[in-house]
C-alpha cells in the first residue's frame, strides 16, 4: 500500500470524539495585540472587544469625576486608554471631617452625656475609615484612635463611600453615632468636583458644656470653691476650729487648731477621731484642684552646699558642692538633683532627692531636727510634725539666699530661673531686686600642678622620660596633638636648609662648623623636628641623622616646644645648644605658608605689600631714587644692562641696600617678607639679544626667574622713570 493510499485509509476510519478531538474541540486563535509604544511610551488599547452595558461605578475606581454612567463606549477601532486602579490614582489622598460624638457616661457639671471631639478619615485608595480622638492634658479618659482603619457599612448594610458622610448630618459606624461639624479644604475642594454640596462649617456646640464656675476646672467634678492652698476647715462645737490632716497612718483626722492638742494624736491617740466624709472629699477634692492648675509647672533653684568636717572623706572638707532644687506646684512636692563635675572623686547617682514632700527641719541642740533622712522617727518627731501648721517646704517660703535641709545637709539657694521669677512676680508682687544673685562661695586653695622637671639628658623625650619614672614597663606616649589637627595636617612637612651660627648665650661656632649645611623638617601632622646633614666629600663630617624626629624645645630648659609658627626663613632655633638659621625653604613649604597667613603674618601678601608701600611713603623721594639707584646698578651686571630686568638675588641685594639706606624700613622688611615679595612679582622669561652685550650673559642666567623693574616699582608704588 502507497503512502497516499495509507492516509487516506486513516482519514476513513472512524475516531471516537473525547476531550480534545472531534466536534467542540480547541481550534487555535490569534490573540490581538493589545501592546503598543507611540513617542516611545508603552500603553495599552482595546480594539474590537466586545464591552458589557456601563454600569454604576465606584467612586474609588475612577480618577476623572466626568467618567460616570455616560462614559464613551470601547467599542469602536479608535484606541481607549485604560483607568488608572484607585490604589494609584488615590495613593496617599485622604478625605478628613472633624465632629463629636456624645459618651455615655454624663458629666457631674451639667447632668448631660459627656462632649467627645474626633476626626473622621476617610482614604480614597481603599475605601477604608478611621475615627480618632485628639488627646488633651488631663482629660481623665483614653484617648487617641477610636476606630482603627478598615471598611466600614452604612446605614443601608452598603459598603461605605465618601458620599454617606456629610456635614451637619449625623453618622452612624458601628452602633456609635457621629456629628459632622465640618471638613478640611481639600475634602471640601474635593466634594465639589465630584458635584457634592458641602454645607458651611458648623461651631463646636461648646453650650453643651459651659464653663465651670470660679475656681473650678474643665475636668475637674462640680465641687464647692475652696482655697487651693489649705485644707479644708469644720466648725468645731467648742467654738474653735479643727483641720483635717492625714495622719501617720494615712487616715484622714480632725485636728483642733486652738493649739489644745497636747501631743496625743496620733494611731493610738484618742482625740484622734476620724473626719467625715464630706471633708475628706473635700480634702482630696482640693488637690485635685491643685493639680489641674499647676500640672506642669516646676520651680527652679540653683543652691551650694558646703561640705562639713567629720565626713567620710576629710579632703573634701569646705568645698561646695552645687545643686538644683525643683518644686513641683501641682503636689507640693521637691526634687534636689546634684550638679557633679568632672573628676569630682565621687560616685555619681542620678537623683539627690527623690520626688517627694520635704518636711522642714528646727535647729536644736545637737544638729536638726525631724529632717528627711533620720530613721526611725520617733513617737515625738511625728507629734511635732502634726502640730507644726505648715510642717513641709511650701513655695512661699523659699527665698534667694534662704535655706533648704536635705539629709543634713543645708542648702542655700543662691539664683533661680527666669520663669521662677516670673511665678513669683505673679503671685506676690516680687520684682529683680527681690532675687539677687548670690556669688559663689570661695573655695578651697587650688592645688598646685606637680613641676615635671625638664629631660636635660638629650636622651629620648620627656614623655618617654616620664614613662619610665611612672611604670616599670614604658608604654609608648601618646602624642599631644588633636585628631582633627592630625587629620588636616597629614603628610605636611615644611623644609628649610640651615646653618649653624652664632647666638647669645652660647659659645662661638668653629668656622668649620658653620660650613655645614643642614635640611630641617618640621612635620605638621605631630609637631616634631627632624634635621638631617647631607654627606660631604672629604669634610670630615658623616653627614646623616644630626636630631632624631622628636617635639622639639623653643629653648633648653623650657617647657614650651615649637610649632609650625615659629618655623619660617630667618628664623633662629636651639638645636642641641647651638643656633641654627633657617635660610631658605622649598616652594612647598612656601605655599604652606601662604595659605594660612593668620599663622605666619610673613607669608601674607597683601599685608607685606601694604606695609612696604607706607613705610616707602614715608621715607620720602630719597628712597625712591635711591632704589632706582640701586636697581640700575643690578641691571648693568647682566649683560650690561639694558634688559631692565632683575633675577632672585639681584632682587634681595636690592632691598637689603635699600633697607641700609632708609633705616625706618629695617622693622617691616627680613628674609620671609623679601621672599614673599619676590614671589609675588610676575615672572618673564629673559632675552639675552636685549642686553649691551648678550656674550657676557652667564649661560645659568638664562634658566633663572627674572622681574621686571618696572613691575617692582608698580607694586611698591613708586614712579618709575625709565
Amino acid at each position: 500500500m502507497s503512502l497516499l493510499n495509507t492516509d487516506e485509509w486513516m482519514r476513513s476510519v472512524d475516531v471516537p470524539v473525547y476531550a480534545g478531538n472531534g466536534e467542540g474541540a480547541p481550534r487555535p486563535r490569534g490573540v490581538p495585540q493589545t501592546l503598543q509604544f507611540r513617542n516611545g511610551i508603552p500603553f495599552q488599547t482595546v480594539t474590537n472587544r466586545a464591552t458589557a452595558p456601563p454600569g454604576p461605578t465606584a467612586p474609588w475606581d475612577k480618577h476623572d469625576p466626568r467618567w460616570g454612567t455616560n462614559r464613551p463606549s470601547t467599542a469602536s477601532n479608535a484606541a481607549v486608554p485604560t483607568r488608572k486602579p484607585s490604589w494609584l490614582a488615590y495613593d496617599g489622598m485622604k478625605l478628613q471631617w472633624r465632629g463629636y460624638f456624645e459618651d455615655l457616661e454624663t458629666t457631674k457639671r451639667t447632668g448631660l452625656p459627656r462632649v467627645r471631639k474626633c476626626f473622621i478619615t476617610y482614604h480614597l485608595e481603599d475605601g477604608t475609615v478611621d475615627v480618632r480622638e485628639p488627646r488633651e492634658v488631663n482629660s481623665g479618659i483614653v484617648q487617641g484612635p477610636l476606630l482603627h482603619r478598615m471598611p466600614c457599612d452604612n446605614a443601608n448594610g452598603e459598603r461605605m463611600s465618601f458620599r454617606d458622610i456629610r456635614v451637619g448630618e449625623p453618622v452612624t459606624i458601628f452602633s456609635r453615632t457621629y456629628n459632622v461639624l465640618g471638613c478640611d479644604e481639600f475634602t471640601r475642594s474635593f466634594l465639589a468636583k465630584e458635584g457634592v454640596r458641602v454645607p458651611p462649617e458648623i461651631p463646636f456646640p461648646h453650650e453643651r458644656d459651659p464653663e465651670p464656675p470660679k475656681g473650678q476646672f474643665k475636668s475637674a467634678p462640680s465641687v464647692m470653691p475652696a482655697a487651693a492652698g489649705a485644707p479644708p476647715r469644720l466648725p468645731d462645737a467648742s467654738g474653735g476650729g479643727v483641720s483635717v490632716r492625714f495622719n501617720s497612718d494615712g487616715v484622714a483626722v480632725e485636728v483642733p487648731t486652738d493649739g489644745s492638742d497636747d501631743g496625743t494624736l496620733g494611731s493610738t491617740g484618742e482625740k484622734a477621731r476620724p473626719a467625715p466624709p464630706s471633708a475628706i472629699a473635700g480634702l482630696k477634692e482640693a488637690a485635685g484642684r491643685q493639680f489641674l492648675a499647676y500640672d506642669r509647672r516646676v520651680l527652679r533653684f540653683f543652691g551650694t552646699c558646703e561640705v562639713p568636717a567629720g565626713g567620710d572623706d576629710a579632703r573634701l572638707v569646705g568645698s561646695t558642692r552645687n545643686f538644683v532644687v525643683h518644686y513641683y506646684l501641682a503636689d507640693d512636692t521637691v526634687e534636689v538633683l546634684e550638679v557633679m563635675p568632672g573628676n569630682a572623686g565621687r560616685e555619681p547617682y542620678g537623683k539627690f532627692l527623690k520626688r517627694q514632700k520635704l518636711p522642714k527641719a528646727t535647729l536644736a541642740a545637737g544638729g536638726y531636727r525631724y529632717g528627711v533622712g533620720i530613721r526611725p522617727a520617733s513617737d515625738e518627731t511625728l507629734r511635732a510634725r502634726r502640730r507644726e501648721p505648715d510642717g513641709f517646704y511650701h513655695w512661699r517660703g523659699l527665698r534667694v539666699g534662704g535655706d533648704v535641709v536635705v539629709f543634713g545637709l543645708v542648702l542655700t539657694l543662691r539664683d533661680c530661673d527666669e520663669h521662677t521669677k516670673a511665678w513669683y512676680a505673679a503671685e506676690c508682687g516680687l520684682t529683680d531686686d527681690d532675687f539677687p544673685s548670690m556669688p559663689l562661695p570661695a573655695g578651697p586653695p587650688p592645688i598646685p600642678a606637680r613641676v615635671v622637671p625638664p629631660n636635660v639628658s638629650g636622651i629620648g623625650t620627656d614623655a618617654d622620660s616620664l614613662n619610665s619614672v611612672y611604670r616599670l614597663v614604658p608604654k609608648v606616649p601618646k602624642k599631644d596633638v588633636s585628631f582633627d589637627e592630625w587629620l588636616i595636617n597629614q603628610g605636611q612637612v615644611m623644609r628649610f636648609t640651615g646653618k649653624l651660627v652664632d647666638g647669645p648665650g652660647k659659645p662661638p661656632v668653629p668656622e668649620n662648623e658653620k660650613a655645614r649645611t643642614f635640611v630641617v623638617s618640621f612635620f605638621l601632622e605631630d609637631n616634631t623636628l627632624a634635621v638631617y646633614e647631607p654627606p660631604v666629600a672629604n669634610s670630615g663630617y658623616p653627614g646623616g641623622k644630626y636630631l632624631e624626629r622628636r617635639p622639639a624645645r623653643k629653648t633648653s630648659g623650657s617647657n614650651v616646644y615649637l610649632r609650625a609658627r615659629d618655623c619660617h626663613v630667618g628664623a633662629l632655633l636651639e638645636i642641641k645648644g647651638t643656633w641654627m638659621r633657617l635660610n631658605a625653604a622649598d616652594d612647598a613649604t612656601l605655599a604652606i605658608m601662604e595659605a594660612r597667613p593668620k599663622e605666619f603674618p610673613g607669608s601674607d601678601a597683601r599685608a607685606v605689600v601694604t606695609a612696604l608701600t607706607q613705610a616707602l611713603a614715608r621715607a620720602g623721594p630719597s628712597a625712591a631714587k635711591e632704589l632706582s639707584r640701586l636697581c640700575a646698578v643690578e641691571d648693568a651686571k647682566l649683560g650690561g644692562g639694558g634688559a631692565m630686568v632683575l633675577n632672585r638675588a639681584a632682587f634681595l641685594n636690592v632691598m637689603c641696600e635699600l633697607c641700609a639706606h632708609a633705616p625706618g624700613l629695617g622693622e617691616f622688611v627680613d628674609a620671609q617678607r623679601l621672599i614673599t615679595l619676590w614671589r609675588v612679582l610676575p615672572k618673564v622669561s629673559f632675552d639675552p639679544s636685549q642686553t649691551r652685550l648678550p656674550a657676557g650673559v652667564p649661560r645659568e642666567a638664562l634658566g633663572e626667574d627674572h622681574a621686571l623693574i618696572a613691575d617692582v616699582f608698580e607694586t611698591l608704588s613708586v614712579p618709575f622713570e625709565r
